[in-house]
């Protein structure tokens, strides 16, 4: 099934895949201006410090609101959360006004990590609607595929218009603009119509025969009987006592997030993705931290090389450098897009092996990334290094999907988000402090030999899962 099957046969998912596109624009065309906005406010000595925990604030809600989020997505009306959450996040982005304002940091990094807060809630809610928009594994590869490629598309169309509305109109102006898409996305995802969970019929988007159908749904009847009941225990207990209502909705939360971890290492397949996800993130987290101080750092340099022949570049070398290595993600990532398609083709047992190999060179991209001297030259790198992210990252989120039930889905997705987000987090933190010690080269160096060894260990993983099954 090709992208435009897709959108022109199902308008629900059209309309998801439009707030997509008008909000991630506005998130990558905000990045590169509060990326440069906090290396300029945080001097020379302390850029690797200052970008950590800038990373550091947008990253680590998605792990404490994670699990959260998780109970919220399978609870509540999934539509409605993604509506709250985009609303929520148009209010909080005009914080960043104030931050440029005051030149304050710490407001920056407050902002960015309110903003993740509610994203953690938005995140979750997309990604377990996808397969009740979609049936069928083409049909949830093409939407998997799609994705990823309108991801890497609004980060190279965003963070060019970043780059040049900042420099033109001033930063003031990005912000704003980024506050107005949230608002956009919202209105797209009010007018999705379709029911988004499945939890009644089981699993895989799969309809059960007509006898199991009906058990099931008996049984769905009654878990929402129950759950009805101990949400008007639990109203009741707060008219009785706010403070002690509160811990035992709490203990709801993290018991339901416990049951979504349990079911994960049920299933080794899942459990070796979550293993290797978190190798993933502390070698990932390396570049998380270190790319937009590779693109100041080069772009600082081009700009030295070329004198005063660009005047734009000779006056804001460190927006243009970030843009420059942005952009080549977005890049690679659009063209990477069909890849995954192709490559991810076929039987879903295949997608493990491709989703190995794709790992195992996304840790090389990191390496030769770390070596290349110029900016146009790591540019390069990066877009080859997510042409094959794209392909790793479609396999395993398809994977991840066809082998979840719905009544779990937000957990899993939302557990495996905290996992990843967690190991990133720490990763960061160390990769931003000794950066500024040992520089940055050796440091992104670290963190791709640790991406290739996750990949080596997949397939150690997934055979010790096959021999046991």
């Amino acid at each position: 099934m090709t992208y435009r099957e897709l959108l022109a046969a199902n308008a629900d998912f059209r309309r998801l895949w439009t707030g997509q596109v008008v909000s991630e624009i506005g998130d990558w065309l905000n990045n590169i201006a509060v990326l440069a906005l906090a290396i300029q406010l945080a001097g020379e000595g302390r850029v690797g410090l200052a970008i950590a925990v800038y990373a550091i604030a947008r990253h680590l809600p998605l792990f404490v609101f994670g699990p959260v989020a998780g109970v919220v997505v399978d609870r509540l009306n999934r539509r409605r959360v993604m509506i709250a959450a985009d609303l929520a996040r148009a209010v909080l982005a005009l914080g960043f006004l104030a931050a440029n304002r005051f030149s304050s940091l710490a407001l920056i990094y407050f902002v960015g990590a309110s903003l993740f807060s509610v994203s953690a809630f938005f995140n979750a809610a997309k990604r377990a609607s996808i397969p009740n928009l979609v049936g069928g594994t083409d049909e949830l590869l093409a939407a998997n595929s799609l994705s990823a490629s309108t991801t890497a598309a609004t980060i190279a169309v965003g963070s060019a218009l970043g780059g040049g509305v900042a420099t033109v109109l001033g930063r003031d102006t990005v912000f704003i603009l980024n506050a107005v898409t949230f608002v956009a996305s919202a209105e797209m995802i009010r007018r999705i119509r379709r029911r988004l969970r499945i939890a009644e019929f089981g699993v895989r988007n799969e309809i059960p025969p007509n006898g199991e159908r009906a058990e099931r749904k008996l049984q769905s009847d009654e878990r929402r009987a129950v759950f009805k009941s101990a949400i008007r225990n639990l109203q009741s207990a707060i008219e009785r006592n706010p403070h002690s209502a509160i811990v035992v909705g709490l203990r709801r939360v993290f018991v339901d997030f416990r049951e979504g971890l349990r079911y994960v290492r049920r299933d080794a397949v899942l459990a070796a993705a979550f293993v290797v996800a978190a190798g993933w993130g502390l070698g990932n987290g390396a570049a998380r931290a270190l790319y937009s101080i590779f693109g100041a750092r080069l772009g600082e340099q081009a700009a030295r090389g070329w004198g005063a022949g660009v005047r734009v570049v000779a006056e804001r070398p460190t927006d243009f450098g970030i843009s420059v290595l942005f952009v080549a993600m977005g890049l690679g990532g659009v063209l990477g897009a069909p890849l995954a398609r192709r490559f991810n083709r076929g039987a879903v047992e295949g997608l493990g092996t491709r989703m190995g190999r794709s790992l195992t060179l996304d840790g090389c991209g990191l390496l030769l990334f770390s070596l290349t001297p110029g900016l146009f030259g790591a540019a390069a790198v990066l877009v080859a290094r997510e042409m094959n992210f794209a392909i790793w990252w479609t396999a395993q989120q398809t994977l991840l999907m066809r082998r979840t039930e719905d009544a779990f889905a937000g957990r899993v997705f939302a557990s495996y988000e905290t996992l990843t987000t967690l190991t990133m987090v720490g990763s960061i933190l160390v990769c931003g402090e000794v950066a500024d010690y040992v520089g940055i080269r050796p440091v992104a160096a670290c963190g791709g030999s640790v991406v290739i060894l996750s990949g080596l260990l997949w397939f150690l993983l997934r055979r010790r899962a096959a021999a046991s099954d």
